[in-house]
């Protein structure tokens, strides 16, 4: 009888914890992404899920010789009021790349019947090449491109875009194109 209490007891503050919302947005960014955040560098809000681009330190042994930040995203739903619960996932990326890099995250979310109800693409990478000037994004099968975001912090450059798998291009100040090497 008694391990069964425990056991009980033990149910209960699993699925208490695995449900905790925090009072803020830091507080969960800090609390529930499973990486040392360096630095949060984008916060956008889209469709009801707040998308979130940050920094951090590569962890690994396979990954002990990169020494600068890597990216990651992450997506919260919440507000103030109720709470905020990191929906993930939770990674980062990293890539050589002497113009710019690449990296795409997909949000997705099903009702209880397994339909879509959010479907959220998100870009981002860093900017090597001082050539370039714009980052533009176009959703899959349009010639339709719009500027991505560009973040500029610590002498390094980042860009994030949200679209539905997006095409990329980056530019110089001539509007030419860039190849990505």
């Amino acid at each position: 009888m008694r391990k069964g209490k425990v056991l009980i007891i033990v149910i209960i503050l699993m699925l208490t914890l695995t449900g905790c919302k925090y009072p803020t947005l830091e507080k969960a960014i800090a609390e529930t992404i499973p990486f040392k955040v360096q630095e949060v560098l984008y916060k956008k809000k889209s469709d009801g899920i707040t998308i979130v681009l940050y920094t951090t330190k590569a962890e690994g042994k396979e990954v002990e010789h990169i020494k600068e930040p890597v990216l990651g995203v992450s997506f919260f739903e919440g507000n103030d009021d109720k709470g905020w619960k990191n929906d993930g996932p939770n990674g980062w990326e990293h890539a050589e790349s002497e113009t710019y890099s690449i990296y795409n995250e997909n949000y997705t979310k099903y009702d209880e019947k397994g339909n879509v109800l959010k479907d959220i693409y998100v870009v981002f990478g860093e900017i090597n090449n001082e050539n370039i000037t714009t980052i533009e994004i176009a959703n899959q099968d349009t010639e339709d491109y719009k500027k991505a975001k560009i973040i500029k912090k610590d002498g390094k450059r980042y860009y994030v875009g949200i679209g539905f798998r997006p095409h990329v291009r980056a530019l110089n100040s001539n509007g030419e194109v860039i190849p990505q090497q």
